[in-house]
C-alpha cells in the first residue's frame, strides 16, 4: 500500500518541523558571522584610514615647516650674496680710483754697476 502525501506529512511532521528549525538556526548563525566579519573589516579599514590621515597631517606640517625654513635660509643667503657683491664693487671702484690717481716712478740705483769679478 502506498502512502498518500497527507499521511506522510502527518506521520513525519515533527521531523520536518525540526529540519526547518535546524535550517533556520544554521542560516541565522551564518548571517551573524557574515555581519561580524563585515563589522570587523569596516573597523580595520577605519583604523587604517585614521592612521594614514594622522601620518599625512604630521608629514604635511613637517614639510611645510622645512620649506619655510629653507626659504628663510635662501633669502638670508641671497642677502649675504648681495652684500658681498656690493663690497666687491666698492673695493673695485676704490682700486680703480687709486690706480688712476697714482703715478709710479721706478728708480733703479746701481744700474751701471760692473758685474765682472775683480781679482
Amino acid at each position: 500500500m502506498a502512502q498518500t502525501p497527507q499521511e506522510f506529512f502527518e506521520k513525519n511532521m515533527k521531523w520536518i518541523a525540526l529540519l526547518f528549525f535546524f535550517l533556520f538556526l544554521l542560516k541565522s548563525v551564518q548571517s551573524c558571522n557574515r555581519n561580524m566579519g563585515t563589522r570587523l573589516t569596516e573597523k580595520q579599514s577605519k583604523h587604517a584610514i585614521d592612521s594614514l590621515t594622522k601620518k599625512y597631517n604630521v608629514l604635511e606640517r613637517e614639510s611645510s615647516a622645512t620649506i619655510k625654513q629653507l626659504e628663510f635660509e635662501l633669502r638670508l643667503q641671497s642677502e649675504k650674496a648681495g652684500e658681498a657683491d656690493k663690497r666687491a664693487t666698492a673695493i673695485q671702484s676704490v682700486a680703480e680710483k687709486i690706480k688712476s690717481n697714482t703715478t709710479t716712478t721706478v728708480n733703479v740705483s746701481g744700474a751701471q754697476v760692473d758685474t765682472t769679478k775683480r781679482k
